[in-house]
């Protein structure tokens, strides 16, 4: 994972060339659906962020835009308006722990329905001309936002992390499921200590 000769592995790439995505930290999501496990995933989160920051690496937010309504053709756009309204009353807002200290952090949206973060309008062109090529996931939820944007950015031609303490979903067995079986299939899966102490000891790289 760690190999800077090896292009396939998030070692090969330097700070300019990495981004640490914090997904769908909305308060709602996090306080309803995921409990203690999700406030854990947060603190991590957080720590990431901090230590990302250190080592220059890009932060940033992805969120659904609570403003916009699900397409067309999305199967049950009624309740996932509801869902979306239930948010803008009482949850739209990111986590507040990972909005301290926001300096150049960059934030992108996308429209209710789309789970991956990389259908946000703008993002890809923003990944693209910052010279980016390795992405490391945080978010919520495991099997929603977090394995739709892992697997479209592996088609993508990015290097994927993710963060398995920094993530969370509200079916605990569904998120070791997707971290064991799916998410280090076509990516890979480790520790944010783990990802902090495998950069660290990384001396090549771009």
């Amino acid at each position: 994972m760690f190999d800077a000769a090896d292009k396939t592995a998030p070692g090969h790439y330097g700070p300019s060339q990495t981004a640490l995505f914090l997904l769908d930290f909305h308060s709602m999501f996090v306080q309803r659906f995921s409990g203690a496990q999700g406030a854990a995933a947060v603190k991590v989160a957080a720590e990431m962020k901090a230590w990302a920051k250190s080592k220059g690496i890009k932060v940033i937010h992805a969120l659904i835009d609570t403003n916009a309504t699900p397409f067309e053709t999305c199967k049950d756009a009624a309740r996932l308006s509801a869902i979306v309204s239930a948010m803008d009353q009482d949850g739209a807002a990111e986590c507040p722990e990972l909005l301290e200290d926001a300096g150049d952090e960059v934030t992108f949206t996308r429209r209710p329905g789309y789970v991956s973060a990389l259908k946000s309008p703008g993002l890809e062109d923003f990944l693209q001309q910052s010279g980016i090529k390795s992405l490391i996931l945080c978010g919520f939820s495991t099997s929603g936002c977090v394995t739709r944007t892992a697997l479209s950015a592996c088609d993508a031609e990015y290097v994927v992390s993710t963060i398995s303490d920094a993530c969370a979903d509200p079916d605990e067995e569904l998120h070791k499921v997707m971290l064991e079986k799916v998410l280090n299939n076509r990516g890979y899966v480790a520790t944010a200590s783990e990802i902090r102490k495998g950069f660290e000891g990384v001396s090549g790289g771009n």
